[in-house]
């Protein structure tokens, strides 16, 4: 095996152990920022679907009168339903027979098959992380890019004949400016009612260094004197840090009005989200039929005992809904080998549109 150093030869080589590292180091894997705060506040799934009465037209019978003349009084149907249904994603894996007794028994190095067990956990949010920004479509949940969208259909209904369902889509023709996140802002929130603002922005790493760049000349100074935004995974608003970012260049964390901008590199090219995640949630799947008890379990994710890096830290979402479900290993019947599987099951349900928008396109400032 080739190395960097000093190449030795066989009178080492021949006689002297390596020194392994006890876990694989991931250099592949991307954290999954908001599927992982998704996941995290997820809720149960109950139901064959989760359906939700919404209302979705004014009644305009009222009226002022003056006597006797004949008053309104017809009966009007002003709601509909949004129906979801759950989701499933499935991960291989595989233990060969061979293999695990090659690596059986050996002290200091790696468990091969508990290895396995976390790649194969990581590699299940690295894809489910992708979907979290998806449209919904060839068997996936829901993800922004189906619910912060002003054409086709959500939970059934059609944003064509139902625009009360349509989020605020902007193009930005290119450019970020503080103004058109201020147009954006402005039309997916209530007037003078906080609940009703978004409460997070997201984007990708290279829109959050455009934003970093019109903040740079102008917040600095104020970062200086009362520190700067952090936000927790779980968190509906920045926090105020305790530490002041010192003489240098660049910000650790940025906020608009107030509310988080995070950066997400599985986030869709080009596109700032503005969002108010009381309009939706991550609804998975918590109990195993009775029939699977004996071959599936329950999955409460949590540190990796074999596997490091951004794909191992991903994996640290300790919510008791997070649809995540483990089939044990089984021996393939003619194969020296075994094979088991992850699947999550749920589905992201959304009630809540005109309060969620996003810039699009944005390449430069």
């Amino acid at each position: 095996m080739a190395y960097d150093g000093i190449q030795f030869d066989q009178n080492v080589d021949g006689f002297t152990e390596r020194k392994l590292r006890a876990k694989v180091v991931d250099n592949i894997l991307n954290a999954p920022v908001y599927y992982s705060r998704l996941l995290s506040k997820g809720v149960p799934f109950q139901g064959k679907t989760e359906d939700i009465t919404t209302d979705i037209v004014s009644d305009t019978q009222g009226e002022f009168f003056t006597g006797l003349e004949t008053l309104n009084s017809s009966a009007v149907s002003t709601t509909i339903t949004l129906s979801y249904a759950q989701t499933a994603f499935t991960q291989p894996h595989v233990s060969v027979m061979l293999d695990s007794f090659a690596n059986a028994g050996q002290s200091g190095t790696i468990p091969l098959d508990a290895f396995k067990y976390s790649k194969a956990a990581a590699e299940s949010l690295q894809r489910l992380g992708t979907a979290a920004y998806g449209v919904g479509i060839a068997n996936q949940p829901n993800g922004l890019g189906n619910i912060v969208l002003d054409s086709g259909s959500i939970g059934g209904q059609s944003r064509a004949t139902y625009s009360q369902l349509n989020a605020t889509v902007t193009a930005s023709g290119g450019t970020l400016t503080l103004a058109k996140l201020a147009t954006l802002f402005d039309a997916v929130s209530a007037s003078g009612l906080m609940a009703e603002e978004p409460g997070i922005g997201l984007t990708t790493p290279t829109v959050w260094s455009l934003y970093e760049q019109l903040l740079s000349p102008n917040v600095r100074a104020g970062y200086d004197e009362v520190g700067y935004d952090r936000v927790p995974v779980r968190s509906l608003r920045a926090v105020r840090g305790d530490a002041n970012l010192q003489n240098g260049a660049g910000f650790t964390s940025l906020s608009y009005r107030g509310i988080p901008v995070l950066k997400d590199g599985f986030c869709t090219s080009g596109v700032l989200f503005f969002l108010n995640e009381k309009y939706f949630e991550w609804h998975g799947r918590s109990e195993v039929p009775d029939e699977y008890k004996g071959t599936v379990e329950k999955v409460n994710l949590g540190t990796s005992k074999a596997y490091e890096g951004t794909g191992a830290e991903a994996m640290d979402l300790p919510s008791e809904w997070n649809g995540f479900f483990y089939q044990k290993p089984l021996t393939i019947p003619d194969q020296a080998g075994r094979i088991a599987r992850f699947y999550v099951i749920g589905q992201t349900v959304a009630d809540g549109f005109r309060r969620q928008g996003k810039l699009t396109g944005i390449t430069s400032v």
